[in-house]
């Protein structure tokens, strides 16, 4: 299994940075997991064929990990792309189907059937990946509470099986405590370090934990405290760095 970060960067954009996108390689599959702004252009980068793609995660409802999304569907459309697609979402399609009708991009037009299927779903159609709830979108409750929003405040992390064992992309989450079960027995973790407080990072050094790949910036206190991360472990996310899993 192969992982290729496309983008690494932060919530708040920056120039050396793109936003969070990373492709899974494994025998024929190549998935596409979250689709942070220029997106397409990054596939354009990497020479992924518009027939290549056999799926597409999309772990919340984040801009920074969605935005992208609606190019590259419709470049993909643009491209001739005939093969199905699959496209897992995070809660609410019909919803995400509004936005795309909004900016009058039809599903209806496309050379190719858009599947869309619930994230929890992924195991139905590739054994060797599944989801895992976290707890990243909790701290709207009072909000949607208050003004009675339809938001469900499902966000996930996304499990990946491969010959070297189990490769965790945490996507965006508050503690990795949420997640703890499912990491403690993963070869490599791509984990968010923007979010998190220092500790529940620094912690995953008494793991197993063969390989932990810091993205999505880093927290002012676990910047303070990167010399309690062990080099032989942690490392900071590489965009366009192909590694093996």
């Amino acid at each position: 299994m192969e992982l290729t970060i496309l983008g690494s960067g932060p919530g708040l954009p920056q120039l050396d940075k793109h936003l969070s996108s990373i492709l899974i390689r494994k025998e024929n599959n190549l998935i596409l997991a979250d689709c942070g702004d220029s997106c397409a252009h990054r596939l354009l980068e990497h020479k992924v064929a518009a027939e290549e793609l056999d799926a597409i995660f999309i772990t919340h409802y984040h801009p920074d990990h969605l935005d992208g999304l609606f190019m590259v569907l419709q470049m993909l459309y643009l491209q001739n792309r005939k093969r199905d697609l699959l496209l897992f979402l995070p809660e609410r399609p019909a919803s995400f189907l509004e936005i795309l009708q909004l900016m009058y991009t039809y599903p209806q037009k496309f050379g190719f059937n858009l599947l869309i299927r619930d994230i929890e779903q992924a195991e139905l159609y590739f054994d060797w990946i599944y989801a895992v709830p976290n707890d990243h979108l909790y701290r709207y409750a009072s909000i949607i509470s208050e003004y009675k929003l339809p938001n469900q405040m499902k966000s996930w992390s996304l499990c990946f099986t491969g010959k070297q064992g189990k490769f965790v992309y945490t996507s965006d989450i508050e503690t990795t405590d949420c997640i703890m079960d499912t990491l403690k027995d993963a070869h490599t973790v791509l984990v968010d370090a923007g979010h998190p407080e220092a500790e529940q990072i620094i912690k995953l050094k008494y793991t197993a934990i063969k390989k932990i790949i810091l993205t999505h910036g880093i927290t002012p206190e676990l910047e303070d405290r990167k010399d309690e991360l062990n080099p032989e472990i942690f490392e900071f996310a590489r965009e366009d760095v192909v590694y093996q899993i």
